[in-house]
């Protein structure tokens, strides 16, 4: 008999279902991942996962806003604070990407160290097939990606609309590239830099963006 939807028992089972395809999802990604996979590593029947979530999708779509919505909220909750602040001028662009950037790094950074499920989860989730992630994108990060640049639309006026959304776009590349690459920096560095001092990451990535947003777009 399956339990009350909203029940202690039914809250159990959902949450181990989505806790078991997260795990599945960093390790093999979204197309190799079957809800038979899932199932196993939950212990639990088919059954189950049809009935809280009914496909292989909706389940990925809870997976993705159980990890990502609350850092979303997060960067919403301080970008609109910022324009509260300095209403009705333009937020500085530091500010601006400082917002964007520092709630995922402190959700990456837990007590034992970086969260490398979620650095796994960001990694295949960049290398998925690209209707999996425009769909994705359109769910979670479009209402976000458009309320952050129409403040850098207000912030750099000297950019045309083409270059803004350039820009944006590497800016975001770089932070996920940032998140899953840390190895990369201690690499390049010698060993001098830690890759896993969140803060100065965020510290020097926002300065890298910055300087991207303030020089004068050459087309015009």
């Amino acid at each position: 008999m399956t339990a009350p939807p909203n029940s202690p028992k039914a809250d159990k089972t959902r949450s181990n279902i989505v806790r078991a395809a997260e795990k599945l999802f960093a390790e093999k990604g979204f197309r190799p991942m079957t809800l038979r996979d899932v199932t196993r590593e939950a212990h639990v029947n088919l059954a189950a996962v049809n009935y809280h979530f009914g496909s292989k999708r909706k389940l990925m779509l809870a997976v993705i806003r159980n990890r990502f919505e609350p850092i979303n909220v997060e960067r919403l909750a301080r970008l609109d604070a910022l324009i509260a602040a300095h209403a009705p001028k333009p937020i500085p662009v530091d500010a601006i990407f400082a917002a964007l950037f520092g709630p995922l790094f402190e959700s990456a950074s837990t007590e034992d160290g970086p969260d490398r499920a979620l650095m796994q989860m960001i990694g295949r989730a960049i290398t998925e097939p690209a209707d999996f992630m425009r769909s994705m994108h359109k769910e979670f990060f479009s209402e976000l990606s458009q309320r952050f640049m129409n403040e850098l639309k207000r912030s750099c006026p000297q950019l045309s609309e083409e270059a803004l959304q350039y820009r944006f776009f590497f800016a975001i590349n770089t932070m996920l590239g940032t998140i899953i690459e840390q190895v990369r920096l201690e690499n390049i560095s010698g060993g001098k830099l830690d890759a896993t001092d969140f803060e100065k990451l965020v510290e020097q990535l926002t300065h890298f963006a910055v300087a991207g947003f303030t020089q004068t777009d050459a087309t015009t």
